[in-house]
């Protein structure tokens, strides 16, 4: 019994030196030095940054037409494999309140280590409001907790949240990439489709300076001649780019393509699939 006892003795202090082992490295900006930045304040995008020294970088960011995202940056190499806990502690002021395990990940061995989702992301948010402290636990060979500080978190919150408050409703990736279609061998669109087509994309150009190009390429389907095809998915090409000027586009942005039959939608010979192939695309790049 005794020997049982002092075995037992043994297994509990190997597991207290352990669990100080991990709480040893431990990173969190101090008091002194933490801060929250707000980096991005724009229609587009609102993002806030909080330095985590000797580990990296914690980054909330929110764009148009998007859930609330969170990004753990580090200049650590882990491998790929490691087990990972998201945990949120009370800070010494509030160190009667606990948290569980908010949630678990696993290292991908990639520059991102991991994908937080959305949920998770606001969790984490709503937990800093609240005074708690979310902290990434890693069980790497070397155990460390890459902690995010609530100090100074409120100072930056509401010029985050008016940043937000006033997000353009669409998504970059959303308007990117617009098309008008055209009937068979025709290189003009119906007057309809002229003034529905681009609508959300000119609404998106006014309120994003970041545009640096815009493509419009000219499609056709594969019915007819390919030399034909090319000289049609051209004029097409010539006609929306018109288009585009006279709503007030800068030429100087304006590049002009054409591609005939060659990038089809769809490959087949369907009525429906002719008909989405029979098209000018335009695509805004940053």
């Amino acid at each position: 019994m005794m020997k049982f006892l002092k075995s037992l003795l043994f297994i509990l202090v190997l597991s207290l030196c352990a669990n100080a082992q991990a709480l040893e490295r431990r990173y969190l900006a101090s008091m002194d030095t933490s801060k929250w930045t707000l980096t991005q304040n724009s229609v587009t995008s609102c993002q806030i940054e909080h330095q985590i020294p000797r580990f990296g970088s914690a980054t909330f960011t929110q764009e148009a037409g998007r859930a609330l995202r969170l990004e753990l940056n580090t200049q650590h190499k882990f491998v790929k494999g490691i087990n990972v806990e998201l945990r949120s502690e009370a800070n010494t002021w509030n160190a009667s309140k606990t948290r569980p395990v908010l949630a678990r990940f696993e290292t991908s061995g990639r520059k991102r280590m991991f994908k937080i989702p959305s949920a998770v992301a606001e969790q984490i948010y709503y937990e800093l409001r609240e005074g708690y402290q979310p902290g990434f636990l890693f069980y790497d060979e070397n155990p460390l907790m890459a902690s995010l500080s609530t100090v100074r978190f409120g100072a930056v919150v509401s010029e985050f949240e008016q940043c937000v408050a006033q997000l353009y409703d669409d998504n970059f990736e959303d308007v990117r990439v617009s098309s008008i279609h055209f009937e068979p061998d025709n290189e003009f669109a119906s007057l309809r489709q002229e003034g529905s087509a681009f609508t959300k994309m000119f609404n998106y150009l006014k309120i994003d300076n970041a545009i640096s190009e815009i493509v419009v390429t000219g499609h056709t389907d594969n019915t007819g001649p390919a030399c034909y095809n090319d000289g049609l998915s051209e004029r097409r090409a010539w006609y929306v780019y018109d288009l585009l000027i006279a709503r007030g586009i800068d030429s100087k942005l304006l590049r002009v393509d054409y591609a005939g039959e060659q990038r089809p939608v769809y490959r087949s010979s369907k009525k429906k699939a002719l008909a989405a192939n029979r098209r000018v695309t335009v695509e805004l790049r940053r």
